[in-house]
């Protein structure tokens, strides 16, 4: 009797922590970035208007000026589309993208009159899209 006692608290012990446990794409989530956007456009340009969403979270539409930043932490390994309006140009690009962007910290987009850059260290600039007019 006190051997099958014994028995039922070893498995009930294992089973509240297989059930405790966090599943490892969990930790995943936690270490994908942070997406920045950063207005480069030129001094006393109107702002720069921007909106993201993945198909799971629509982030809105966001108005900014010339040096300012709009940044978003990615909550899923979704897609986040990205769309910018600046006077008569417009662009829409992958703000966030596996497998591109997995592994990094952080993915900025800095938008200047040529189009949008992307960077992972805020160092090493390549230049993704540029602007599209009507």
């Amino acid at each position: 009797m006190a051997t099958d006692w014994i028995h039922f608290l070893l498995f009930f012990n294992f089973a509240l922590c297989v059930l405790s446990a966090r599943p490892i794409e969990d930790e995943a989530e936690q270490i994908l970035p942070t997406v920045q956007i950063i207005n480069s456009l030129p001094p006393n340009s109107p702002p720069l208007n921007v909106s993201c969403s993945s198909k799971n979270i629509k982030l809105g539409a966001r108005s900014f000026s010339v040096g300012e930043a709009y940044e978003f932490k990615v909550k899923g390994k979704d897609i986040y589309s990205c769309a910018a309006q600046w006077q008569r140009y417009f662009e829409s690009w992958h703000g966030f993208e596996l497998p591109r962007d997995e592994n990094h910290g952080a993915v900025y987009w800095l938008v200047k009159k040529d189009g949008f850059y992307r960077s992972w260290d805020k160092a090493s600039w390549v230049l993704e899209d540029p602007w599209e007019t009507e």
